[in-house]
């Protein structure tokens, strides 16, 4: 009995067994065959996606708060090419909501991998039409457009941006850990359009962070229009002004023309978009004399009022160097060294060069910061260069101290003339604020010497050649330059293309403002006299008068 009992025990387990095995066979094979289609259909209907979430851009602000640049909301219409059923028919849908080409379309559609971008920007309006189609496989994601409210202000100042909002010039480049911020990324379970059905991770996007300029943007606007007029008037190729607060390091204005219009940035000519205040070199000509005046004054080998002999010719070594203007001119002259200055004397400034010596004046040289970069915050600054003094020639002393053989960029020019007005201490440049960080400063001249330079400089504008540069009101201290430019191909110089400018420091008794103004290869008339001088008074008028600089009381 027992026995007969376990046996049918052990059967109808076995029974059991074998028609669970039948169930769970036939459930599979209906899941396999029957509901395949259906299964596959859900699955393709959900999917986990990731979704960048980009991070707001700051603002560039100017120093009074006008907004320079900003970023404008909108959207970026992706597919998911594996998705899309019919590619040809969604071109069609979507070619007349984009205004796109449907062969276009087409092809970002039926592109290789699982991500494909249509339209980089839209409006987000756009992308709400583009979602209200419910196109399988097409979706909307987040972005955002760089806005340059100003237009033609400070372009090459400003920089851009590349197509994924990358900083790749200008301050976008310099301050783009800064600016850019840190982007986000949602996990989530969307349907074939992309929209989302369930959220499964959230990494919120952290804002980047706005900065503010050192730039006036109405100082910033005059010195634009000015060299505008520069370029029309003188058949110029290019022009730059810069506008330095000698005290503090802070650049007022940096202008480059020809404009454009920050906005179309990428579509304009590369020439143009450089900032040629910071990143090109030139040779300075006689704006340079100052130094090799400052270099014989600090050594007191001379004082402002020292007489010296000079002739309308200097011959060193196998070179002939005459004075700029020769016509009238005695052949020997009694000047003092303050004369040599305002009347830009070639030769009386080589016979200084020659007394202060070689070494002398490339400390100097050194000392006033050419030959290294000022350290501004700007991408691609130029440092600008002078022969080392091992392989100085027996007619380099006839070059450099006039301002040949050496190149430097506009800013370092502009910097140097701020030590002279900063009673010998030369600070470093800077475009954006920053309170944290305590502007670099070492001195160059004794404030003695320096004063001894302004009062000099005066004497340019007020009876030598800058005289163009007065400012109504205002006792102006500046230097001329007329430079003729290497020859392209060969040694020597070519007559015929010239780098006019002129240098200013304003109120000249108690310092304010220094502008410079450069005009490369002016047609129309050569001399920085006539061409550069004035711009800077147009400039420095209207700055004076923005910043509410009390006239000076003299008169030149």
């Amino acid at each position: 009995m027992g026995l007969r009992h376990t046996n049918r025990r052990l059967g109808a387990s076995i029974a059991f067994v074998a028609l669970s095995f039948l169930m769970l066979s036939g459930r599979a094979v209906y899941l396999q065959v029957v509901q395949a289609a259906e299964l596959r259909t859900a699955a393709d209907q959900q999917h986990v996606r990731e979704n960048k979430l980009p991070a707001g851009r700051g603002v560039i602000y100017d120093r009074e708060g006008a907004e320079l640049a900003v970023s404008k909301r909108m959207a970026m219409v992706v597919a998911t090419p594996y998705l899309v059923d019919d590619p040809q028919k969604t071109a069609k849908s979507l070619a007349l909501t984009l205004s796109l080409p449907e062969a276009q379309l087409l092809a970002g559609l039926t592109k290789d991998g699982g991500y494909s971008v249509l339209a980089p920007l839209v409006e987000p309006s756009v992308a709400d039409r583009v979602l209200s189609l419910h196109l399988d496989g097409v979706g909307v994601m987040p972005a955002a457009k760089r806005v340059y409210p100003k237009g033609v202000l400070a372009p090459q100042l400003l920089g851009c941006l590349k197509t994924g909002g990358e900083g790749i010039a200008g301050l976008e480049l310099e301050y783009q850990e800064v600016l850019a911020g840190r982007p986000g990324e949602r996990d989530y379970i969307g349907d074939r359009s992309g929209r989302s059905l369930e959220i499964l991770s959230d990494d919120e996007s952290t804002d980047g962070h706005s900065i503010v300029l050192t730039i006036d943007e109405d100082i910033q606007w005059q010195a634009e229009q000015v060299l505008t007029d520069v370029l029309k008037q003188f058949g110029a190729k290019k022009a730059t002004a810069i506008v330095l607060d000698p005290l503090t390091g802070e650049v007022l204005a940096m202008a480059n023309a020809p404009l454009f219009d920050a906005n179309s940035y990428g579509n304009t000519d590369t020439v143009l978009q450089r900032n040629m205040a910071v990143v090109d070199q030139y040779e300075p000509g006689s704006t340079f004399k100052v130094v090799t005046v400052a270099a014989a004054l600090e050594r007191g080998l001379v004082t402002p009022e020292t007489h010296m002999k000079v002739e309308r010719s200097i011959k060193v070594w196998d070179r002939v160097v005459e004075e700029s203007h020769i016509e009238g001119l005695p052949a020997v002259r009694d000047l003092t060294v303050t004369e040599i200055l305002a009347q830009s004397s070639n030769v009386g400034t080589i016979k200084l060069g020659k007394k202060v010596g070689k070494l002398p004046l490339v400390d100097m040289i050194r000392r006033f910061g050419f030959t290294q970069k000022t350290g501004i915050d700007f991408p691609g600054e130029a440092a600008g260069s002078m022969p080392p003094p091992e392989k100085w020639s027996g007619t380099t002393i006839a070059n450099v101290p006039i301002g040949q053989g050496v190149s430097a960029s506009p800013l370092q020019m502009a910097a140097a003339y701020a030590a002279i007005a900063n009673d010998g201490v030369y600070v470093q440049p800077y475009l954006v604020e920053n309170e944290h960080i305590k502007t670099p400063s070492h001195r160059v001249i004794s404030s003695e010497v320096a004063a001894q330079l302004r009062d000099m400089l005066k004497i340019t504008v007020s009876d030598g050649t800058g005289t163009a540069a007065r400012v109504q009101g205002y006792v102006v201290a500046g230097k001329t330059g007329t430079a003729e430019k290497p020859k392209e191909k060969g040694r020597g110089y070519d007559k015929d293309r010239i780098s006019a400018s002129f240098i200013g420091i304003v109120p000249a008794d108690s310092p304010r403002l220094v502008i410079l103004v450069t005009v490369d290869e002016p047609a129309r008339q050569h001399l920085g006299a006539f061409v550069a001088a004035p711009a800077f008074a147009r400039i420095a008028d209207f700055a004076l008068k923005h910043l509410e600089i009390a006239p000076s009381g003299g008169s030149q």
